[in-house]
């Protein structure tokens, strides 16, 4: 079982045609409402898969609230109720699929947990993603270390929020990670080899866009190019996508090189649909994962 410790969030995403000038304007063309926050698109992902998953975090007493629990079907729900209003972030997309986001932290900016000790023996991986709080980074370095204290494998995508903090301060939560997802931009936010951090984890995977997306480890780095696209519709949640196909893969013990081409093939469908959570049916992820085989 793979649990989730991230924030709960409504993405209420806008289309435009392109971003305005500082003080100028742009018209709305479509709006669309989705349910988000990057650990739990991936949970969502892998729950599609048929993994069997868990979710903490907090979240309001809204219809925001209701829409989000309502999206996590097959996810056993740990969810504390924190603020009145659950988390949302408004994402603008222009027509290349290039968003930006502006949040509001509501409940998801209140980090009270409920995991108990029970939970860390149940659970076999857990999955880290920043909460938009000041308290999000010491919180995840205590289910870090006490995950590692019960001998449980400890994934970390640091995102901006975290690389942003420096290295010297990452450290403090890389000693208790086993695998970091991290996209390129995110990487270079650190200014540190990827030996540097293969001395705190086992592997490392780093996103590259369009060029696709690599996994180096202290034998090996291994390489998979992206999937072409006839269409970029919208990037929001490539990464998440990216990181359920991946780790749909390596929680089935699966090759480091079909997982990135697994996590390469989830986000490249990911990226033609509005919306975070576009996940392809498991039959067609389990295609790559017999092509690869054959292969």
């Amino acid at each position: 079982m793979i649990a989730g410790v991230g924030p709960a969030l409504v993405d209420y995403i806008y289309t435009i045609d392109e971003y305005p000038q500082r003080g100028g304007h742009a018209i709305v063309k479509n709006f669309i409402r989705m349910p988000g926050g990057a650990c739990a698109n991936v949970i969502a992902g892998l729950a599609s898969f048929g993994v069997r998953c868990k979710f903490y975090s907090t979240i309001g007493r809204d219809e925001d609230a209701k829409f989000f629990i309502e999206s996590m079907r097959g996810v056993d729900l740990k969810l504390n109720v924190t603020h009145e209003l659950t988390g949302r972030v408004d994402v603008y997309v222009d027509r290349y699929g290039e968003r930006t986001f502006f949040v509001h932290p509501n409940a998801s900016g209140i980090v009270e947990l409920r995991i108990d000790e029970e939970d860390y023996e149940e659970v076999d991986y857990f999955y880290l993603d920043p909460f938009p709080s000041k308290r999000s980074f010491q919180v995840h370095v205590e289910i870090a270390k006490k995950a590692k204290e019960h001998g449980k494998f400890v994934v970390l995508n640091p995102g901006y929020p975290y690389t942003l903090l420096g290295f010297e301060r990452l450290k403090e939560l890389l000693r208790f990670t086993d695998l970091v997802i991290i996209s390129e931009p995110e990487f270079k936010n650190l200014n540190v080899s990827e030996d540097d951090l293969l001395e705190f984890v086992r592997i490392l995977v780093i996103t590259l866009g369009s060029k696709g997306s690599k996994a180096v480890t202290e034998e090996k780095t291994f390489y998979q190019p992206a999937f072409k696209v006839e269409r970029v519709v919208d990037t929001t949640g490539a990464g998440d996508a990216f990181s359920a196909g991946f780790l749909y893969g390596f929680l089935k013990g699966l090759p480091l090189d079909i997982c990135l081409r697994l996590g390469n093939f989830v986000a490249s469908y990911n990226i033609q649909y509005y919306g975070a959570r576009n996940f392809p049916p498991r039959e067609e992820v389990d295609k790559i994962i017999q092509a690869g085989n054959e292969y």
